[in-house]
């Protein structure tokens, strides 16, 4: 059985991105000239991570339409459909864990990230984490209505995951802080603490567990270009920094 390297969360409306998201899924939304969501597929395929599970819910359908199997983008994609909305974490309760790999990635479509999945997956080993976070540092002005990550003395393993609700006090004399890139690394034992419960999500239930668990949680700082597309604003910055990075841009290389 060839098991699963990546789940990609697809699922979300998209409605900060209207009206390009009124009959249009939002990884289909075009960036560089293309989805969005080839941008990760290739990336994800450049670091040799070919078998993809894409988590969908709203018009889902259009998403399977455009992608199919994967066999043209070099890609073998199974999909994990959403009966209702189920939240973020809905993944967990769709995926077989069974027939997931030893070490996978879960990942926002909507996070364009051209992290090294290389040094991220090392980080996580040399850990031995059950599960491994990606945080992007930014000025703490920037970032008080987000969870905030702490991460311990060497910045290899993470400390805490503070609740939006505590962000000001976290940050309060601190000049920068970490947030979530919304890219992991998992392992099978994360099944252990997903709650029994929907709607579900990453980020107000299964990595606050993980966080509290005694297990040992990896934390990758990483400063590779990273890119939140979920608004009109943040679109464009992606599309100038492609604009000005070609190296980046779908097919490059290829």
């Amino acid at each position: 059985m060839t098991k699963i390297q990546a789940i990609i969360l697809a699922g979300g409306k998209g409605t900060r991105l209207a009206p390009l998201t009124d009959f249009l899924p939002k990884p289909l939304v075009a960036v560089g000239g293309v989805p969005m969501i080839l941008h990760i597929l290739q990336h994800l395929r450049r670091a040799g991570i070919t078998r993809v599970a894409i988590a969908t819910a709203h018009l889902g359908q259009l998403i399977e339409q455009a992608l199919g199997s994967g066999e043209k983008y070099g890609m073998n994609i199974s999909y994990l459909r959403e009966p209702e909305p189920m939240g973020t974490g809905g993944w967990s309760k769709l995926v077989d864990w069974d027939n997931l790999d030893d070490n996978f990635l879960v990942l926002n479509a909507d996070n364009i990230f051209w992290i090294d999945i290389k040094q991220f997956l090392a980080r996580h080993l040399a850990e031995r984490s059950i599960a491994t976070l990606s945080a992007i540092e930014l000025p703490s002005t920037d970032i008080l209505n987000y969870e905030i990550l702490r991460p311990a003395s060497m910045r290899m393993r993470l400390e805490a995951w503070v609740d939006r609700t505590k962000t000001q006090e976290e940050l309060a004399d601190k000049k920068t802080g970490f947030i979530n890139s919304g890219w992991y690394i998992m392992t099978p034992r994360v099944r252990e603490y997903v709650d029994d419960i929907l709607p579900i999500s990453n980020e107000a239930h299964i990595w606050p567990r993980l966080a509290v668990s005694g297990e040992s949680i990896g934390f990758y700082h990483a400063t590779e270009p990273w890119f939140d597309s979920g608004t009109h604003e943040r679109l464009a910055r992606v599309e100038d920094f492609l604009k000005n990075n070609p190296q980046y841009t779908f097919g490059y290389g290829e």
